[in-house]
């Protein structure tokens, strides 16, 4: 019962803490084990959360005995389906005997058709990489199967979480699902030798799931990728004819441009350092002046430009009281989570997580307190009550959107201003825009070029 209940509230919650969490080949995904369910992990609690709730079935979970702190925390977690794995970093010596017995439990729960998850990268950190994967889940697998003579029908299905922005509220999330790896297919090799066996499907884990994820080598090629992405994104969907708002699209653009940075790094560094440091440039120069990258990517017509301008006039002029009444009744419960998420650690992987379960508390708590303060103070009560507090959270979210207006609009009045005035830092960005535009077009038909015309790739640099 405990698990239900917090599975629907934190399925809820993160619908809500996520403005969209969109899944490719949901189908493939089994409606009943005996299947493992592994997947990367870059954002801690979040992960477990969203894969779990794209699932019918309950669904045990591999996780670190250090979280299974004795007292309230191990009971809680026990209940939660959750199953330790010792590491010797964690509790130190010999943790063989302990690992066995998990190793037992989780044989006898795919023996019973039980669905397990495991991320077997180990640790979490927010990157766009998968780091490299342990073979526990191949030897738990392989082990379940062995016992059965490779009758059981154990499933290894991969998974990739893809997160726009993992820590911020109402990011995006692209989870992309992989074909299931049938382990019948290794018996011959594991009655030969079982730990050659127990690496090949490691290695063929890895290569599955490096399919399903952004995958870059290092942080400073991440941080290219995302700079490349920011300036060049925009132009490669109109060109490919994809659609600009589906993560599917803006996946497979970012996979492109990341493939094409490795094929650059590996064959011209010189020129891949040269557009970092040119790329570095451009965007500082934006930022200083409180610009975005796609603020200059047209040519703003003046008939376009002053309709615009009049709308954005008149939402702001109308949408101010209920903005108002939206931030005096939504800041507190909204900004606590973040300020104590913050406080409590410094690890980003950490933040997304925390702020959603807080949020969980404080927005139901503060509604409660406003609504009977509205019953106590004004009088409100019946349907006029009930229209005060379902108004809290609507207006809640039109903040959001409304403040998003407002940066946009003061975005618009810089670059409009610069046009205008035809001001010689406009002129400049523009030139360091068009040098940089005609560079990646360059590379990208390099790119092209040097494979058939079959070939996926996309990337631009």
């Amino acid at each position: 019962m405990l698990y239900f209940l917090l599975r629907v509230l934190l399925t809820a919650a993160s619908r809500i803490y996520f403005r969209r969490i969109a899944v490719q080949n949901k189908q493939l995904l089994p409606g009943k084990g005996p299947v493992i369910v592994v997947s990367n992990h870059p954002n801690t609690f979040m992960d477990p959360v969203i894969t779990a709730s794209l699932m019918k079935q309950n669904i045990y979970f591999l996780a670190k005995s250090s979280f299974f702190k004795p007292g309230w925390q191990a009971w809680l977690f026990h209940r939660l389906f959750m199953i330790p794995v010792y590491r010797r970093e964690d509790v130190g010596g010999n943790v063989k005997a302990q690992n066995d017995a998990t190793f037992a439990k989780c044989y006898e729960f795919l023996s019973g058709g039980g669905t397990l998850m495991v991320f077997p990268e180990g640790n979490s950190f927010m990157q766009r990489r998968l780091r490299p994967i342990k073979t526990g889940t191949a030897r738990i697998g392989l082990g379940a199967e062995a016992q059965h003579g490779f009758n059981l029908g154990v499933r290894i299905v991969p998974v990739g979480i893809n997160y726009e922005e993992g820590s911020r509220f109402r990011s995006e999330v692209f989870v992309k699902v992989g074909e299931p790896i049938v382990l019948k297919s290794f018996q011959e090799a594991y009655e030969q030798d079982a730990f050659k066996a127990a690496q090949t499907l490691t290695d063929l884990l890895k290569e599955r799931m490096e399919e399903l994820v952004i995958h870059t080598e290092t942080d400073e090629e991440d941080a290219l990728a995302a700079q490349v992405e920011a300036v060049y994104q925009k132009t490669l969907v109109d060109e490919l004819d994809l659609a600009p708002t589906e993560p599917e699209e803006k996946f497979l653009v970012t996979k492109g441009i990341v493939q094409s940075i490795q094929y650059f790094e590996a064959r011209q560094p010189e020129r891949v350092h040269q557009l970092r440091t040119e790329l570095n440039d451009y965007l500082q120069h934006l930022k200083s002046i409180g610009l975005q990258p796609e603020a200059l990517k047209a040519t703003p017509k003046t008939s376009r430009v002053a309709w615009g301008t009049v709308q954005t006039l008149v939402y702001l002029v109308l949408g101010l009281p209920v903005y108002l009444f939206g931030l005096v009744h939504n800041y507190l419960p909204y900004i606590l989570p973040a300020k104590i998420a913050r406080a409590l650690t410094k690890d980003i992987e950490f933040h997304a997580p925390m702020m959603m379960s807080i949020g969980i508390f404080t927005f139901p708590l503060f509604y409660a307190l406003v609504g009977w303060g509205g019953h106590h103070w004004w009088g409100l009560s019946g349907w006029e009550l009930v229209a005060y507090l379902v108004a809290l959270p609507l207006t809640g979210f039109f903040v959001l959107h409304y403040w998003h207006r407002i940066q946009v609009a003061r975005r618009h009045w810089i670059f409009f201003t610069l046009f205008y005035k035809r001001s010689v830092v406009l002129q400049h960005l523009l030139a360091q825009r068009q040098k940089l535009m005609a560079d990646l077009e360059g590379a990208r038909g390099e790119f092209m070029a040097s494979f058939s015309e079959n070939s996926p790739k996309i990337g631009p640099v």
